[in-house]
């Protein structure tokens, strides 16, 4: 008996860290009030992935939230927010950037589709790109008017479509915006 109780709480604790990975527990009711300000969106959850993302994830970012990036994004010194949120009713899933100031007020500064029911739902999450990091464009693309690489002055986000193509984000000091390279299609 003592052996299957065992079980069962090794069990329950598997499928806890699987539902809420280790890194979002102090920032949950930080993250709640600002999901909260988008009406009719959650945060996109592990479980709503599809099963290959969600193993790559589990294997390779065991102790993150993919649809939290806490980093300093336009190097002001103060953490900012990118999150990935899910439409309640669709599979319309969006990235949103909030930089925040040393109050800790927060203030949306990009709002974008990144996935819809034919494109990417399921397979998308976030990652941070350390500052430094030089990023550019992607052969892959057909166009003329390739971006010169960037090297990134603060922490950049990159949504990756598993399998399918990689995007960074950026704030742009100069024009005071978030800027987009595609970096694998």
């Amino acid at each position: 008996m003592k052996q299957l109780s065992g079980c069962i709480l090794s069990l329950l604790v598997t499928l806890v860290c699987c539902v809420v990975p280790p890194g979002a527990a102090g920032q949950g009711v930080e993250i709640d009030k600002i999901v909260g300000r988008f009406s009719g969106y959650h945060l996109l959850t592990l479980r709503e992935r599809d099963s290959e993302t969600r193993a790559f994830i589990l294997q390779h970012f065991p102790h993150t939230n993919p649809s939290i990036v806490h980093a300093d994004f336009d190097g002001d010194g103060h953490p900012d927010y990118a999150i990935l949120l899910k439409h309640n009713k669709s599979a319309a899933t969006k990235l949103v950037v909030l930089l925040c100031r040393e109050n800790a007020e927060c203030k949306s500064v990009f709002d974008q589709d990144v996935a819809t029911a034919d494109s990417c739902s399921g397979e998308v999450y976030i990652r941070p790109v350390p500052s430094g990091s030089r990023v550019s464009q992607t052969d892959a693309i057909d166009t003329n008017d390739y971006p010169p690489p960037v090297r990134l002055g603060s922490t950049g986000i990159e949504v990756t479509c598993f399998g399918k193509a990689k995007v960074i984000h950026y704030w742009n000091r100069k024009h005071k915006k978030m800027e987009a390279i595609q970096t694998e299609d």
